[in-house]
């Protein structure tokens, strides 16, 4: 019997778009602006301090992605780490919201 599951279907090349997509939407329409109302002279400071703060987690997650290599890295993680597929799709709803979210406030600072 063949084994079923999710296909792959977002490769590197879209997820970098998706990532860049975020970063400038985030980043230059919506945070550059509020970051600049509270930081002032200080903004460039605010967003090194933001990037050494941030630096963890990217080396955990490439550290992560490359321990698992599949789609849905965190969830494949959990449910590894605990045995418990349960705990897995609920981190999983949890990253989608994320992006949802994520898009969510991109929209709302478009609009703002």
């Amino acid at each position: 019997m063949e084994a079923t599951g999710l296909k792959r279907r977002l490769g590197l090349g879209l997820l970098t778009l998706y990532g860049i997509g975020v970063l400038i939407g985030a980043g230059i329409y919506v945070l550059i602006g509020a970051v600049v109302g509270e930081a002032g002279l200080y903004t460039p400071l605010a967003f090194i301090l933001a990037g050494v703060i941030a630096a963890p987690t990217a080396v955990s997650y490439a550290e992560l992605t490359s321990r698992l290599p599949q789609s849905a890295g965190e969830a494949a993680y959990i449910a590894k780490a605990t045995g418990s597929d349960a705990l897995g799709a609920i981190l999983g709803f949890g990253v989608a919201m994320i992006g949802v979210i994520s898009a969510g406030v991109v929209l709302q600072g478009g609009v703002g």
